[in-house]
């Protein structure tokens, strides 16, 4: 996730979307904002009622710093600014129930949440909720508090979810947003009250930053003003944004739980305070909140949001959920094509934000703006006039289809009205010359050895009768599901027939843990267990290449003028498919760091996020002929572990290569494979049907090596190999449990597997992933794998990220 956020970050950097930084030289509007010497209408600005400017505001600003000076430098533990007690009074009088003022709401969560969360409590966050609440809660995962995540707003999840915790816990803790800060809906709080009455352990910790001040009596906020069950609510404010100061406010349902998270919050104690300037000023705002002025503020904001949904409505604009709140969405598609809208409604003259991946699913980016009492209606009408205009010329641009949109989103159709959109369709009719064209196939069958020589010759497993094999084992009419795959095969051809990128598809059921960390997935697979549900966290997945293949599945001519076309037109199609199958994920693999380096600009546009895969373990030196040349090629530590735990242990087994001549003898091997099946959940993968087996002991290009304790002649090891144009490629490994730990059963078959690849005048052996260390020590040299994945939700893996 790091990497994926510092590559998201990197590329809106690049672009001036992100981290930029306004212009210090002259003083400009209040709703302006200049960057780069270009003077923009600021919608961006999450200050709702306007409230830096006033003059209230900033006297008390300059007569605490005059007075109190710049800083009060001293824990709160030990004292506190009395300009606290005064504000803490203040902010008594608008929520009317006991509260603390902290330094921030992200520092006010981080303070009280393992505060207030009991060793026997259950907690469920909405999938939505904000990123400072989940940065919280994971402190708690380390004591074993159990936190389930539930789809955005769903109530009958969440209901569900207090039926069973309650059997064993003493409360559950539901965590949501009163107003959430990326699609600016709301909480449900009419169902949270219906709920809070009916279950007795039921509890809410609700984060209010964005609902306070425009909302409710007094600007006590969205929440306080809706909710009426607050004697089992904890709420978060903001002095930020609406409030027009700094710091946050946590308010509690009785004084006892005020004194405990008081006392032993760990930010409220070590973590600095709000200095004298800042509590001047918040001073003056609550002030400013409890006089009579107040309500004319908000009313002001109130016509003016009414303005921009009724204008929204007329331009027919889509939203994401139509509400009272002066945060907007506009639902679009992918970060590219957001990303292309606000930096032309930059180049106008207005500041937008974008609203994309990680905060919301990668399809579902969309255009955010906020709505301040700086404006006039006439500078609202004007952006949103000159976003229509945008909107469809660069939807065009990208053949963003607005049903394509709704569906996506799940809203009701739309058609943004514009005096450009009848020339711009015409536009998109015209007819291109140099249009690419993309062939496709139900299976290898159909195609001729001209039609697929080029990805076969970049990939020696993905050749005709190796992936006939894979049809013929993994089809439709499997009784598991897991082993009912889809097979598509496609060229991308420009208009002189040349291809210009080549690959296969196959539409599988993936586990969704199947590269989470080994404790992960093996709390999964008890809950599959315990649950009888073996498709538990599994979802249908599209991947580039097979489950069972291993390289590069995509060939793609860099040298074409038209090769990033052919990419756009390939992916295209795979969300064609997605959307038909009903799958939830894309996976392209695998590259190495060169082809990872020249699609990442372009994948990223097209809402793939780069995964690092484990490392894969090659050898590409076989320049030796015999066992001491062998050693010789070794470092002197990996020489020595060889010696001692391989060569040692050598004259202990029987190696042979005859493939099994009967099915009682494929049963011997197959089991051994379940074996190592059962104990491995670093690469959580289904296991293999028998029927592979079966085919691969028939198949020519399968090699399989066995190793026999000559003691007894008992199967202690078995590898399962595919051989092709010199490369040998270690697959699948088989061990008796008996035989790994004394007597080194597969460092030995490890070995053998290298001394057979010589054998057989191989020039390269591929022994897949994981036990990196044993691999390394007969001169395997680790090869970095990446891929690019995209997810139409996220729920699932936020689920994982809390197990």
């Amino acid at each position: 996730m790091i990497e994926t956020l510092n590559q998201i970050i990197e590329d809106g950097i690049r672009k001036k979307l992100v981290h930029n930084f306004t212009d210090n030289n002259n003083e400009i509007a209040d709703n302006q904002i200049s960057i780069d010497n270009a003077t923009m209408l600021n919608f961006g600005s999450c200050s709702y009622l306007g409230l830096e400017k006033r003059p209230e505001l900033q006297q008390g600003t300059i007569e605490a710093v005059k007075k109190y000076g710049t800083q009060f430098s001293s824990s709160r533990t030990y004292v506190s600014h009395g300009l606290y007690k005064e504000l803490e009074n203040l902010l008594y009088q608008i929520f009317h129930r006991p509260l603390i003022v902290t330094a921030s709401t992200t520092l006010g969560h981080l303070a009280s949440i393992p505060v207030l969360i009991g060793t026997n409590d259950a907690i469920v966050l909405d999938l939505q909720v904000h990123s400072s609440i989940q940065m919280s809660v994971q402190q708690l995962k380390a004591k074993g508090i159990p936190i389930s995540v539930i789809k955005h707003n769903c109530m009958e999840s969440l209901e569900s979810k207090i039926k069973i915790l309650s059997q064993k816990y003493d409360k559950i803790w539901y965590f949501a947003d009163g107003v959430y800060s990326m699609y600016g809906d709301y909480a449900p709080f009419k169902k949270l009250d219906q709920l809070l009455e009916k279950y007795k352990k039921f509890h809410l910790y609700i984060d209010d930053a964005h609902g306070m001040s425009w909302s409710g009596k007094n600007g006590c906020g969205i929440v306080a003003s809706q909710m009426k069950s607050t004697d089992k609510m904890v709420l978060a404010v903001s002095l930020n944004k609406s409030f027009g100061c700094a710091g946050g406010c946590l308010i509690f349902p009785n004084k006892e739980t005020e004194k405990k998270v008081r006392n032993c919050g760990g930010t409220y104690i070590f973590s600095g305070p709000i200095q004298p300037p800042m509590l001047g000023a918040c001073v003056s705002s609550a002030k400013l909140h409890l006089s009579e002025p107040f309500e004319k503020l908000q009313k002001h904001l109130d016509q003016l949001i009414k303005h921009t949904n009724q204008k929204l409505d007329e331009l027919d604009f889509p939203q994401f959920e139509k509400t009272n709140s002066p945060l907007f969405f506009i639902p679009v598609g992918l970060p590219k094509i957001c990303s292309d809208i606000v930096l032309e409604m930059r180049h106008r003259g207005f500041f937008l934000n974008t609203a994309s991946f990680p905060a919301v699913p990668m399809r579902r980016s969309g255009i955010r703006f906020m709505i301040n009492n700086f404006f006039k209606t006439m500078e609202i009408d004007l952006m949103l006039m000159n976003l229509s205009q945008v909107y469809i010329d660069v939807t065009l641009k990208y053949q963003m289809s607005y049903v394509e949109i709704a569906k996506n989103f799940r809203i009701p159709p739309f058609n943004i009205k514009s005096i450009y959109t009848e020339e711009k369709e015409t536009q998109k009719e015209k007819p291109n010359h140099n249009k690419l064209t993309l062939e496709e196939f139900s299976s290898i069958r159909n195609l001729k050895p001209d039609q697929w020589s080029i990805l076969s010759k970049q990939n020696n497993m993905l050749n005709i009768p190796h992936l006939e094999l894979l049809e013929k084992t993994y089809h439709k009419e499997n009784t598991n599901t897991e082993n009912q795959w889809d097979f598509y095969y496609f060229n991308i051809k420009d208009n002189t027939k040349q291809i210009v990128l080549q690959s296969l598809i196959t539409i599988a059921l993936l586990k969704d843990d199947t590269l989470s960390d080994k404790e992960t997935s093996q709390k999964i697979e008890n809950l599959r267990k315990s649950e009888n549900n073996p498709y538990l966290f599994c979802s249908k997945t599209i991947i580039v290449g097979t489950p069972i293949t291993k390289g590069n599945h995509l060939y793609i001519d860099h040298k074409h003028q038209q090769w990033q076309e052919a990419i756009s037109l390939f992916t295209e199609k795979l969300n064609d498919i997605l959307e038909s199958q009903k799958a939830s994920k894309v996976i392209i693999r695998d590259f190495d760091e060169i082809q990872t380096e020249k699609l990442k600009n372009i994948m990223l546009e097209k809402g793939f996020t780069k995964l690092e895969l484990p490392d894969t373990m090659q050898v590409n030196n076989f320049d030796w002929n015999t066992q001491d040349e062998f050693l010789k090629s070794l470092s002197q530590k990996y020489r020595y572990n060889t010696k001692k735990e391989i060569i040692a242990y050598q004259n202990l087994f029987e190696t042979s290569y005859k493939k099994p001549k009967d099915s009682i003898e494929i049963e011997k091997l197959y089991k051994l494979y379940q074996q190592v099946y059962e104990k491995s959940h670093i690469i959580n993968v289904f296991q293999l049907p028998y029927q592979y087996f079966e085919n691969i002991c028939l198949d020519p290009q399968y090699d399989i090596i066995s190793l026999y304790h000559k003691k007894n002649n008992t199967l202690a090891a078995v590898m399962f190999s595919y051989t092709y144009n010199n490369h040998y490629n270690a697959l699948i490994v088989g061990l008796n449990y008996d035989y790994v730990y004394q007597h080194k059963a597969y460092k030995q078959i490890l070995y053998q597997t290298l001394q057979r690849a010589k054998q057989l005048n191989c020039h390269h052996l591929d022994l897949g992933f994981t036990a990196e260390l044993e691999k390394k020590k007969i001169g395997a040299k680790t090869q970095k794998v990446f891929a690019y994945v995209q997810s139409t939700e996220h729920l699932k893996q936020s689920i994982l990220n809390f197990l």
